[in-house]
C-alpha cells in the first residue's frame, strides 16, 4: 500500500505538471483509483493542504545547511551555500507550485512554515554578506527569492525536456552565484623595473599607472 508521504509526492509530481488537474487525473497520475485518494482526502481541497503541510516538511529538511555558526568561515558557508542549493532541487521540481496556488497559499498553517523558512534564509544569507561572499547592496530578501527564482525555472526546463536533470545543479549554482557574489577587486597593473643603469630616483620611484 502506498504510504502517505508516497502518494503525497506523488500527488505534487501531477500538480507541478498541471496545476489545475482534478482528482482524477491525480489518481490517475499516481497509479491509483478516484476511489482511494477520495477515501484519504474527501475533497481536492483537502488534498492541496495536505500537499502543502508536506511541502513545509520536505523543505525544512533541506535547510539544514542553513544553520550555520555565526562563527562560520567563508569556506563554510561556500559549502553551505551549495549544499543547500543540491538539497533544493528536488524538493522545488515537487512543491515549488505550491507558493503559487491560491489554495495554498490561503492556508496559515503554510504561510507561517514559509515565513519561518524565510527567516533562516535571511539570517543565513546576512552572514553571508557579513562575510564578504555575497553583495551587501542586494536585500537579502531578493537573494532568497533569485534562488527560488532560478530553482523553479530548473524545474520547469526539466518538464519542458528542455534541461538535463543532470545540468541544472550546476546551472542553478553558477547562476546563482554570477549575479549575487561581490565583484573581483580591479587588477592591480605589474610595476616594472628600471633598467640597473637608469637614474637613482628612476630605480626609487614606480612609474605613473
Amino acid at each position: 500500500m502506498m504510504s502517505e508521504e508516497e502518494l503525497l509526492d506523488g500527488a505534487a509530481r501531477v500538480l507541478a505538471g498541471d496545476h489545475s488537474a482534478s482528482m482524477v487525473q491525480i489518481a490517475s497520475g499516481i497509479g491509483t483509483s478516484r476511489a482511494t485518494l477520495s477515501r484519504r482526502y474527501a475533497t481536492r481541497e483537502a488534498l492541496l493542504k495536505a500537499v502543502a503541510v508536506r511541502a513545509i516538511e520536505v523543505v525544512d529538511g533541506c535547510l539544514a545547511p542553513l544553520d550555520l555558526d555565526r562563527t562560520a568561515d567563508a569556506a563554510a558557508f561556500d559549502a553551505a551555500v551549495e549544499e543547500l542549493v543540491v538539497a533544493l532541487i528536488p524538493a522545488a521540481h515537487l512543491y515549488g507550485f505550491t507558493s503559487r496556488d491560491a489554495t495554498v497559499l490561503a492556508d496559515p498553517e503554510f504561510r507561517a512554515g514559509v515565513d519561518r523558512q524565510d527567516q533562516r534564509a535571511l539570517a543565513f544569507l546576512a552572514l553571508g554578506q557579513r562575510l564578504g561572499r555575497l553583495r551587501q547592496d542586494l536585500p537579502p530578501y531578493w537573494i532568497w527569492y533569485s534562488l527560488w527564482g532560478l530553482l523553479d525555472a530548473a524545474a520547469e526546463g526539466v518538464r519542458d525536456g528542455h534541461l538535463a536533470p543532470r545540468q541544472i545543479g550546476h546551472l542553478v549554482l553558477t547562476s546563482f552565484l554570477g549575479g549575487t557574489r561581490p565583484p573581483a577587486p580591479p587588477a592591480q597593473p605589474p610595476l616594472t623595473r628600471p633598467p640597473a643603469d637608469a637614474p637613482a630616483d628612476a630605480r626609487r620611484t614606480p612609474p605613473e599607472p
